[in-house]
């Protein structure tokens, strides 16, 4: 990161080797500063008809995901005989594959006493499983509260309003005959409105007619003239030309060269805006990128020329998946 940078999700080292590091980065995303940007009053008015749009999808989104869940827990199938419990003991406090730190997700929780052992209700679990959903992971079993527990989790279909959505059966013994057992519905539900992604403190700006520079050191990121793009990472229409940048990062020899740039040309240009406007603009809160290590700086930076305004710049650092225009940002491991 360049001294005195504003922290955001286009963050990329300077002067270091990232494909040493061990541990995942973590880019996480905030508004950048930038000059401000005045809308005329028509594109006021659109901007509050859209943000009042995405809070009433936010809200749509919310109760669809709660409502999944109430109907996730309903599918789950305990041994007869056991109890309903309003909490669950000691050695079930959170879920057996732990709980996703997001703030935009449902956990519904249900807790029953099985009066059989363990093994047995494992056993019986196992032959039982919840009805429509297959497995996708089991918990070998770990420690908590000084016994041991064991998980399994089945996946729920998939919908636009959540990026995951999940039964999770955990159990653990609760005394030599009986069994605590533990279902939770966690749902990861998504915020359709644009995450804010700010330029950086040292931005750069592209253009097809000017070609790509010959080093993209120190760039945080890109800066785009005219209208502001805050609700989509392109404006409407059709490029009529592109030009694809990709820069080495700091493992290039030399480091931060260019190692292609690629002209388009008609139909090459549309169909890389068509792969851009695909990219998925809701996210889990807080919405955080998750870097791949090796990720050593490598970034691309995509030009797009549209008829009657500027020339359109995104940028992505290779390793974080995500696109950003300077206003906001799309895809990336935001889930």
């Amino acid at each position: 990161m360049v001294a005195g940078e504003p922290v955001g999700w286009i963050s990329r080292p300077s002067g270091m080797r990232m494909a040493k590091m061990a541990a995942t980065v973590a880019c996480v995303v905030v508004a950048g500063c930038g000059t401000a940007h005045v809308p005329a009053s028509g594109s006021v008015q659109a901007t509050v008809r859209a943000s009042t749009s995405k809070a009433a999808m936010v809200a749509g989104n919310r109760a669809a995901a709660q409502a999944e869940a109430a109907r996730l827990v309903s599918l789950a199938k305990v041994p007869p005989g056991a109890v309903r419990l309003g909490s669950p003991p000691a050695a079930l406090a959170e879920p057996s594959m732990g709980t996703p730190d997001i703030t935009s997700l449902v956990d519904q929780v249900a807790v029953w006493r099985a009066g059989l052992p363990i093994a047995a209700t494992r056993k019986w679990l196992a032959v039982h499983p919840p009805r429509g959903l297959p497995s996708d992971g089991g918990d070998l079993g770990s420690q908590s509260a000084g016994v041991t527990i064991y998980g399994t989790s089945y996946r729920a279909p998939p919908s636009q309003a959540w990026a995951s959505a999940d039964l999770e059966i955990s159990v653990a013994p609760d005394g030599p005959d009986a069994t605590a057992i533990r279902v939770d519905a966690l749902i990861v539900w998504l915020d359709p409105r644009p995450v804010k992604s700010g330029p950086g403190a040292h931005p750069i700006r592209i253009t097809v007619a000017g070609g790509c520079p010959a080093t993209d050191q120190a760039v945080t990121g890109v800066t785009n003239p005219g209208a502001p793009l805050t609700q989509q990472l392109l404006p409407p229409g059709q490029p009529t030309a592109g030009l694809r940048c990709q820069y080495a990062g700091g493992n290039g020899h030399p480091p931060w060269h260019l190692t292609a740039a690629t002209r388009l040309v008609g139909l090459a240009a549309r169909q890389a805006a068509a792969s851009m406007a695909r990219l998925r603009l809701s996210h889990a809160n807080p919405a955080v990128a998750r870097c791949l290590p090796p990720d050593d700086g490598s970034a691309e930076v995509l030009v797009l020329a549209y008829p009657g305004r500027p020339d359109v710049d995104l940028f992505q650092l290779v390793g974080c998946g995500g696109v950003s225009n300077g206003y906001i940002s799309a895809g990336g491991g935001y889930y």
